[in-house]
């Protein structure tokens, strides 16, 4: 049966779903079946209960909105019971709009058969699930051009990391958390699965089997033509059962000398046959006018129809892949302020040897730093080659020189919490600060006043080098240093 998701817990698996009379189900995500779409709160679906009123099977149901110019609308969706009597009773007044046409058209004087929906919104028509999931998206984000973002087909599997060490170090953040985001980027990602495995979506046949389909005007003229058909092949089979029987008649004549019956019949078969001639004297022309027609209106959006769907289709995979990548690195985001306020986190992260802030780009590094870079599968070295261009063109590193654990992780958690391309390298001891300010430019150094080395002499050092001879240099007051918490 239809009904509609009012709230559901990625976190529990555990949802309430109502159906047309108000009555309550319960949802668990062993019932799920459902591969393109996640559950979540208003969603329409499709259900079924076993004997006990339990739901053993549900989807995400094809009909998620219903635009103005819909043959059905929502009221539809509660009076049906499965989307595939739905999709009858929409094929049932598409039908009924198309008989409607073809008893206003007179096709004995049409010259053209016009267009019921033009080429760019049945384009749009056909890829509706998609524009539907891009659109929320543009609607709810903000497009950054300046912002850096995440490739998610690359970086998918550490995005998911990156969840499940968050939800598994702080108890109180649960999938919950991300459950819009994660169902927009399923939808976006589904796009984009059936876009890449359907390269070859054959704009020809799409012409044929969508567009010609959904044409209303053109529907009621194969009509018309099916009709005019039917009663052309009725009338050519009488006239020719009637000349058969006439030459029969004529047979008979000849052998007979009593013909007053046979007179009466051949004079009825004749005007049969006249009459007959006489529609088909005005039937044949209309047939032949309504096919040329017909085949005028299929050559007249055949190209054009052809060339547009596959500059829309390319502008839509691009699109898609756009804006999956744009929310991706908004979940990324939420992602990093979540972690950067937990204690958990704090706790445990932040005091681990880890130079990068709590983003999907860090536990993307941890993983590639293990491995051989000479001996890196085709994804992994898609991925290095991802991380090498993040870090060149917007990673912001920033070299703190102390051994005091408190003040490396202050500034760690200060410095992260302002971006999440912001990266803090510690150096402990004079050979590793030397090493670093030789190798990197840093954003700013920050150097801590406790440490058992002439500061003034730090400081002339890093102003002789070429890479940080410009950078700027904090000194953190010792006083500063006593006020940390652990």
């Amino acid at each position: 049966m239809h009904g509609k998701i009012l709230r559901y817990s990625l976190a529990t698996g555990i949802g309430v779903v109502s159906n047309h009379s108000k009555k309550i189900f319960e949802l668990r995500k062993e019932s799920w079946h459902d591969t393109r779409y996640l559950p979540t709160a208003g969603m329409l679906i499709e259900f079924r209960c076993n004997n006990n009123g339990f739901i053993v099977n549900a989807k995400a149901s094809v009909y998620q909105s219903f635009p103005q110019d819909s043959f059905i609308k929502e009221s539809d969706f509660w009076k049906t019971e499965t989307d595939e009597e739905l999709l009858y009773k929409e094929q049932e007044m598409h039908d009924l709009l198309v008989q409607k046409i073809f008893k206003e058209t007179n096709y004995f004087a049409i010259k053209k058969i016009p267009l019921s929906l033009s080429i760019d919104k049945s384009i749009e028509k056909y890829f509706f699930q998609e524009l539907s999931a891009i659109n929320f998206v543009l609607d709810e984000k903000d497009d950054n051009n300046d912002k850096p973002l995440l490739d998610y087909v690359e970086a998918k599997r550490f995005l998911n990391k990156a969840i499940d060490y968050l939800i598994f170090t702080d108890k109180n953040i649960t999938m919950d958390s991300f459950s819009d985001q994660l169902l927009v980027i399923n939808k976006l990602n589904y796009s984009y699965n059936y876009f890449t495995k359907n390269i070859n979506l054959n704009p020809q046949k799409i012409f044929t089997e969508f567009f010609l389909e959904i044409q209303l005007h053109y529907r009621a003229a194969l009509k018309a033509q099916s009709g005019l058909k039917e009663r052309i092949l009725e009338l050519e089979t009488r006239v020719k059962n009637s000349v058969t029987e006439i030459k029969g008649i004529y047979i008979k004549m000849e052998s007979k000398k009593d013909t007053k019956n046979l007179d009466s019949r051949l004079k009825i078969l004749k005007t049969r046959v006249s009459k007959s001639d006489e529609e088909l004297k005005i039937l044949n022309p209309c047939l032949k006018n309504l096919e040329k027609n017909l085949e005028n209106f299929r050559q007249a959006y055949k190209k054009e129809f052809e060339e547009k769907f596959q500059s829309y289709y390319t502008s839509i995979v691009n699109q898609t892949a756009k804006v999956l990548n744009l929310h991706a690195t908004e979940l990324d985001d939420s992602i990093w302020r979540l972690a950067m306020n937990s204690i958990p986190i704090r706790n445990t992260f932040f005091k681990q040897n880890i130079i990068g802030s709590y983003c999907t780009m860090t536990f993307m590094w941890l993983y590639l730093q293990k491995l051989d870079k000479n001996k890196l599968s085709p994804n992994d070295k898609k991925a290095y080659n991802l991380y090498i261009q993040y870090k060149k063109n917007y990673e912001k590193v920033f070299l703190v020189l102390t051994s005091n654990h408190k003040l490396e992780t202050h500034l760690k958690i200060q410095l992260m919490s302002e971006s999440k391309n912001h990266s803090v390298v510690i150096a402990k001891t004079n050979a590793e600060f030397f090493s670093q300010i030789n190798s990197t430019t840093f954003q700013t150094i920050y150097i801590d006043s406790t440490m058992p080395m002439p500061i003034p002499n730090l400081i002339a050092e890093v102003k002789k080098t070429k890479k940080n001879m410009q950078t700027n240099l904090i000194l953190i007051p010792r006083e500063k240093i006593a006020t940390l918490k652990d």
